[in-house]
């Protein structure tokens, strides 16, 4: 599915932009995670046999909270990625809107196919006149890629990004030079 394909089969009353999976939040949960993994690891050291499983099966809980980055901006069901931050909310008729709109509904002519894998760092949430979330587009700048809410793959002609990254820097997103 194209971003126009996409963007023609959004009914929403308006869309919230978040920027997550960067900054003081995530700087903060790798290091609570890296001291409770360390604690941990220790603990094993002096455990008796009857807690040794218990504390390996926390220390895979700890390993997967370093791949955090690889989450999207909704991982389950009415769950927000903890460092997801709301930067703006935008009603369907305002200018931002058209804006956004006509970026995305650009030809795909050129697309880039980078070697990385994604880590999304910035969405578009849309919601309804019930305020409920009705999907999610999150990006990754970095590897110029794009999936739903429900794992689709979004495809977008390079200058999509390019434009759809200046709009959401624009709007407040703190998105990095290395991240471009």
């Amino acid at each position: 599915m194209t971003t126009a394909q996409f963007w023609k089969q959004q009914e929403f009353s308006y869309l919230v932009t978040f920027s997550f999976n960067r900054g003081p939040k995530l700087d903060a949960l790798r290091g609570a995670a890296k001291e409770l993994f360390q604690q941990t690891r220790s603990s094993l050291l002096t455990a008796k046999t009857q807690q040794l499983p218990a504390l390996r099966e926390q220390l895979r809980l700890l390993e997967r909270t370093h791949n955090l980055d690889l989450l999207t901006l909704t991982p389950g069901p009415a769950a927000f990625h903890v460092t997801a931050s709301p930067i703006s909310k935008l009603e369907n008729n305002v200018e931002a809107i058209q804006k956004i709109a006509s970026i995305l509904q650009r030809s795909v002519i050129q697309q880039y196919h980078w070697m990385c894998g994604p880590v999304y760092r910035d969405a578009l949430a849309f919601y309804n006149v019930q305020n409920e979330l009705t999907n999610v587009l999150n990006i990754c700048f970095s590897c110029d890629q794009m999936v739903t809410a429900g794992g689709q793959q979004i495809e977008a002609d390079a200058s999509t990004y390019k434009a759809l990254r200046a709009c959401l820097v624009q709007l407040g997103h703190p998105i990095a030079e290395e991240e471009r």
